[in-house]
């Protein structure tokens, strides 16, 4: 019995003369542990920048060297060996056995799109192999094969290799129920306040508000200060800021793909950060910090949960994970696709809206204006401009054209910063949405 392991290790590279963090994949066979070199050589090249790539990338690798050890004819073949002798048809058989296994389980994951999507990463590795000298059996010029799980003969047989009835709506009841809900829509006014309210830790919630504010991604958020340094030396609590201009710069540092940019914030969004978290929060969870730590904050840490722990990325997505289901129950409108990432869709669209106001709709968006487009990048992140450009078009576009004779409120009042935009339709009470009590915070940490 073959089993695969994925570790994360750090160290430091003579090739780069710089600290690397990637996962490794190990395989265990005859009370051996042996290292799967070209998986991890392709996990050093092409994942050392982001550890969440680097999870993301080992995974679907594991996942298809764990079916390939199932296979009779790779009974003899060792681990070792697996790139060498796997091909297009292993690629499309484990494409259908994760829906087989799937049903079998009365499971809503892995989707369809999923799996299709995980096979391009695949082939991705099957192609870095090829590009770099190895030997590998999968043609990475073929295309991508879809299976038709619609047609009847596919059905039938995924019903009986998982052993379980399929109901008659056929592909729908292979993927996920919620995809059926799924629109292309912003997250509106109602489920961000369902999703502030469902979050049991305020901490989170102020995050997500700072989120929709900056466009900023959860790694960015969790480095963000409670007093900053160097470039970010302006950055405080807004009332020792001692300023009225209506935005400050912020420098993230080593961003995804160890890029750095300079973003813009409203200062009202930092004052509303105050008022919600740091005033009512972070001295209590600092203290918490030093007494679990054994010495002080450090001011470069802002954001703390409830056991003084700092906030990390997977925090946040576990975290706004649970309040998703909860608001769920609470509201059975609020639309399942949403996540955190929602609030970085957020701030591009809105400023497009205030950017062009009622000529969206026109021919006039349609050209390149290269200050929109800079703008849209710089606060994004993004290296290109003009498919960022392009992609928040459309979406503008698609909300202003949906919701034409019942506007929406973000384009009835595109001038507001996130808290004024909340508040402005309706008493939502956010400030007992957020200020959520420690004794509530238990049963999550």
């Amino acid at each position: 019995m073959i089993s695969f392991k994925r570790e994360e290790i750090t160290y430091q590279s003579t090739e780069l003369n710089d600290q690397v963090s990637h996962c490794i994949l190990i395989a265990t066979h005859k009370k051996k542990r042996v290292l799967l070199s070209h998986p991890n050589l392709y996990l050093y090249h092409t994942s050392r920048k982001s550890i969440a790539t680097s999870k993301r990338y080992a995974s679907i690798i594991l996942m298809f060297y764990r079916f390939l050890s199932t296979q009779p004819h790779f009974a003899n073949v060792e681990p070792a060996q697996y790139h060498v002798i796997a091909d297009n048809r292993d690629i499309r058989r484990w494409k259908v056995q994760r829906q087989v296994d799937r049903v079998a389980r009365g499971s809503l994951r892995p989707t369809t799109e999923t799996t299709s999507l995980d096979a391009t990463v695949l082939l991705f590795y099957f192609r870095w192999l090829k590009d770099n000298g190895f030997v590998t059996n999968v043609d990475v010029g073929l295309r991508t094969w879809q299976a038709k799980f619609k047609h009847p003969s596919m059905l039938n047989y995924i019903q009986r290799k998982a052993r379980v009835s399929i109901d008659s709506r056929n592909i729908d009841t292979l993927d996920r129920a919620s995809r059926q809900k799924v629109s292309r829509d912003l997250i509106t006014n109602h489920e961000i306040e369902t999703l502030l309210k469902s979050y049991t830790d305020p901490v989170y919630a102020a995050m997500f508000l700072l989120a929709m504010g900056t466009a900023m991604r959860p790694m960015d958020l969790c480095s963000f200060p409670y007093i900053g340094n160097g470039k970010n030396k302006h950055i405080m609590p807004f009332s020792d800021m001692n300023t009225t201009a209506k935005t400050v710069s912020y420098w993230v540092e080593a961003s995804k793909g160890n890029k750095s940019r300079t973003i813009v914030v409203n200062t009202s969004d930092l004052e509303t950060l105050e008022n919600i978290y740091i005033s009512e929060h972070f001295h209590a969870r600092a203290a918490l910090y030093k007494k679990r730590y054994g010495h002080a904050c450090p001011l470069d840490v802002l954001f703390l949960n409830s056991w003084g722990i700092p906030v990390t990325p997977h925090m946040v997505a576990t975290r706004t994970y649970v309040a998703k289901q909860r608001a769920m129950q609470e509201d059975p409108d609020f639309r399942p696709h949403l996540s955190f990432y929602e609030s970085r869709h957020w701030w591009p669209t809105k400023y497009l809206i205030e950017f062009f106001g009622d000529k969206l709709l026109t021919e006039y968006a349609d050209g390149y204006f290269q200050a929109a487009a800079q703008a849209l990048a710089n606060q994004m992140g993004h290296s290109s401009v003009e498919t960022t450009y392009k992609f928040y078009i459309d979406m503008a576009r698609v909300i202003m054209d949906a919701h034409a004779g019942r506007v929406q409120e973000l384009i009835s009042a595109p001038s507001h910063t996130v808290m004024e935009f909340l508040h402005l339709f309706e008493d939502t009470k956010l400030d007992r949405i957020i200020h959520a009590t420690d004794a509530e915070n238990e049963e999550l940490q």
